[in-house]
């Protein structure tokens, strides 16, 4: 078994030239215009003499497959760590550019991926032995559910931590929170990575080393802000990367020690640290292909009826908020019903997702989703995977969309007339996620 565990960590910039179309907003016209803050990809590798595990994450609103295609094979070849153990994920900042593939930007992608690769190699000509550590931070004032404002929301921010010993600046903060990086608007066109990228720069500015922002599943979770502006970008970042910094520093002292004077007894007397220290550290990972099975929707001209009859029923409603809210949810459902009918989608069928897992410790895996999943799957996951500290990583190794929990379906809204798979889907995945994780232990 390893005795030690080598991390390394890099930060790249990955923004691309001015002038691509932007994604992240229906309502956005026209492409970028000028960069405000650098699109990166913030990269930790964990080795421990015999595996290495790789977690890259951009700051894109999603990873479409051709770059994480393209990356892992890079990788491989480059390095020799197999593509099995690489994730490549997004923040999913809605201020980059839009989910391009190698037939809509060849050179784009092609670049990327060489990024990426570039990335990684940074990372591992800089491999520290450290110890790892896990705290959480509570961060409660800065995001809201947005189907309902009194339903979950993401409270807690893990952090694993790999600082080495004898007063050295860490090599890596990894951060796993689930809120939608969408401070900034439809009218914005300058690509930033918005309140992820503010977070980590705090933290690398006040505790030094690489911060990876892990977005987690944040499918119906949206900042709470005062403003759509930068001012605002860096403020609630600040929120965040301030928690994220406090319990990094306080977990410090973890295998070491710490102590205060005692002067009435003349003793050091030793004072415990929050979090936990890592043991037992062996790197695995697994993969798992998963067959989802795609909706089947509504013909065109049925959806237009009914769109029809409840755009009448909402302008009768007049000011009257509750009926207007009993209203709004089918109607903003079958809008987006109409439009994936419109563009050739809803016919049914089934589509291949991967899932992956990495077991850190005994007391510590990652499990990645490929999409915008609803935060009640996190902890459904959390709660049957039976290991006490799991980072769950949405927005990984692909884009597929929305995946709300089966009983989100009967009220409608956005994220349900999104969705591309049929209300089981959530089920299917969790399943599937749960023991993918526990075959790692």
């Amino acid at each position: 078994m390893p005795e030690t565990l080598q991390v390394g960590a890099s930060v790249i910039d990955i923004t691309p030239g001015v002038g691509l179309p932007m994604g992240g907003y229906g309502a956005r016209r026209g492409v970028s215009s000028a960069v405000h803050d650098p699109l990166n990809v913030r990269t930790i590798v964990f080795h421990d003499g015999r595996s290495h595990v790789v977690i890259a994450f951009c700051d894109f609103v999603g990873v479409p497959p051709d770059i994480v295609t393209a990356a892992r094979e890079l990788i491989e070849k480059d390095t020799g760590i197999p593509a099995a153990n690489v994730a490549i994920g997004a923040t999913h900042t809605h201020s980059g550019p839009l989910n391009l593939r190698s037939t809509d930007a060849p050179e784009f992608v092609a670049v990327t991926a060489r990024k990426i690769t570039g990335a990684v190699q940074v990372a591992l000509r800089d491999l520290r032995v450290v110890p790892l550590k896990f705290g959480t931070a509570q961060v409660a004032s800065i995001s809201q559910n947005r189907r309902q404002p009194d339903w979950p929301v993401e409270e807690t921010a893990k952090v694993l931590l790999a600082a080495p010993e004898a007063g050295a600046l860490p090599v890596a903060t990894l951060v796993n929170y689930a809120c939608h990086a969408t401070v900034m608007e439809y009218d914005n066109m300058l690509y930033s990575a918005d309140f992820p990228g503010a977070a980590a720069r705090f933290v690398e500015r006040n505790l030094g080393g690489v911060c990876v922002y892990m977005q987690g599943c944040c499918g119906n979770i949206n900042p709470i802000w005062m403003r759509h502006d930068f001012v605002e970008v860096e403020r609630v970042g600040g929120i965040l990367g301030a928690a994220v910094t406090r319990t990094a520093h306080e977990m410090r002292p973890l295998g070491e020690g710490q102590w205060a004077v005692n002067l009435r007894w003349s003793e050091q007397t030793p004072m415990e640290a929050p979090g936990h220290l890592l043991t037992d550290i062996r790197l695995e990972s697994a993969r798992t292909i998963v067959d989802l099975q795609r909706r089947a929707l509504a013909s065109v001209e049925e959806i237009e009826r009914e769109v029809a009859d409840l755009e009448a029923q909402l302008e009768a409603a007049g000011d009257d908020t509750t009926r207007r809210r009993s209203i709004r949810p089918r109607l903003n459902e079958l809008r987006l019903y109409r439009g994936q009918r419109q563009r050739g989608g809803g016919n049914g069928g089934q589509d291949r997702i991967e899932l992956q897992a990495f077991r850190l410790s005994s007391e510590c895996a990652i499990v990645t989703l490929p999409g915008e999943f609803f935060v009640e799957i996190a902890r459904d996951i959390e709660a049957r995977a039976g290991v006490p500290n799991l980072l769950i990583s949405g927005y990984t190794n692909g884009t597929i969309g929305y995946v709300p929990t089966a009983g989100a379906f009967p009220f409608g809204g956005y994220e349900v007339g999104q969705a591309r798979f049929t209300p089981d889907a959530a089920a299917v995945i969790t399943e599937e996620a749960v023991k993918l994780i526990r075959g790692l232990y």
